[in-house]
């Protein structure tokens, strides 16, 4: 039995081998490049450009965890020399590529705050670091899509043909929030949202998102009823603006005397209308810090949320492939959407 009851591992046990030390991570070099080849594109970055992505990102770019060169092989020893192939949409990469270096960009242009800053702001650190670093909103989704033939019989040049036209149908619309069911054309009043769909709306639309808005990048995976979609927004970290208070500056009277309880009453009033204003403006602060610290479960710590939906999905016909006059189909679609958010904080290993 170990000596210490508590950790019940005897002390002797600490005293390792100097051979058991790995300092392999110490001589890493962050600014090596690294070259990859994206479905033919190439495109060549820094290890701490790469390391520096939220883990969302990095698990869709190598989803086994492992660098793999052209023929499927693991590349162990990581050199310049070699050439990372990696299965992604290039346009989504070179999106994600230039929203990040903007970031790291005005990162060099932001003020430093100092240690004294930091404990007079009154914020706890985790707060503080939304307040001083760049922040950037990562939403996927991942939308699969099963078509369901209208009729019996059909071969597989058919339901291929079916599966495209919903594809084409499918990446036209390109609203983000449609996949909640709001729809942007009804009042607040009509619109279709459910209870935790509605908060997160809420709490999206708040960070700085626009409930109007379309996917950064949506595009359909190769050979697959697959369709992966990407936004990269960055956090609406501003202080909001302190109210007007209202003008104090003397004004002149034509009267010759004004009696003390009116004077006391317009004083009041004046009071009570800056009180008004800065109780709401409290109120708009005290509502975006419980936004940002709802933000901060998300940070290194990606969530998700699946969900099921059905469609129609109208869908143009090749007359020679399908025999029949009809131009178009309406077919029945099943569709799953997982959204993965997560908070990058950039700057911040």
């Amino acid at each position: 039995m170990a000596d210490n009851l508590i950790t019940q591992v005897s002390e002797d046990s600490y005293n390792l081998p100097a051979s058991h030390y790995d300092d392999s991570k110490s001589n890493i070099d962050y600014n090596s490049k690294i070259h990859l080849n994206i479905r033919g594109t190439e495109f060549t970055i820094t290890r701490d450009e790469l390391m520096s992505l939220p883990e969302s990102i990095l698990l869709c770019l190598f989803p086994n965890g492992v660098f793999l060169d052209s023929e499927g092989q693991v590349i162990t020893n990581l050199t310049e020399d070699d050439i990372v192939h990696v299965n992604f949409e290039p346009s989504c990469f070179k999106y994600i590529m230039d929203v990040f270096g903007e970031a790291q960009r005005d990162l060099l242009d932001m003020p430093i705050l100092s240690p004294q800053e930091s404990v007079t702001s009154g914020r706890a650190p985790q707060e503080n670091v939304l307040q001083n670093k760049p922040a950037i909103i990562v939403l996927r989704e991942d939308l699969d899509y099963y078509v369901i033939p209208p009729n019996a019989g059909l071969d597989a040049d058919q339901i291929r043909q079916l599966k495209v036209g919903v594809a084409e149908t499918l990446l036209k619309n390109k609203l983000i929030f449609s996949g909640l069911g709001y729809d942007p054309s009804l009042p607040s009043a009509l619109q279709k949202v459910g209870p935790a769909e509605q908060h997160l709306f809420d709490m999206l639309c708040s960070s700085g998102f626009n409930p109007k808005g379309l996917w950064g990048s949506r595009s359909l995976e190769p050979s697959k009823c697959v369709i992966l979609s990407l936004l990269l927004v960055r956090l609406n970290n501003g202080s909001p603006s302190p109210p007007e208070s209202p003008s104090l500056d003397p004004v002149k009277s034509n009267a010759s005397q004004l009696s003390r309880s009116r004077s006391r009453s317009r004083i009041a009033n004046l009071a009570n209308s800056a009180s008004r204003a800065a109780s709401r403006s409290l109120s708009k602060a005290r509502k975006q810090d419980t936004t940002h610290t709802k933000l901060l479960l998300f940070w290194r710590k990606p969530a998700r949320k699946c969900w099921w939906s059905n469609q129609t999905a109208e869908v143009q016909l090749d007359g020679a492939l399908f025999n029949s006059t009809e131009k178009s189909m309406t077919v029945k679609v099943h569709i799953r959407r997982v959204w993965t958010l997560e908070l990058s904080v950039i700057g911040v290993q």
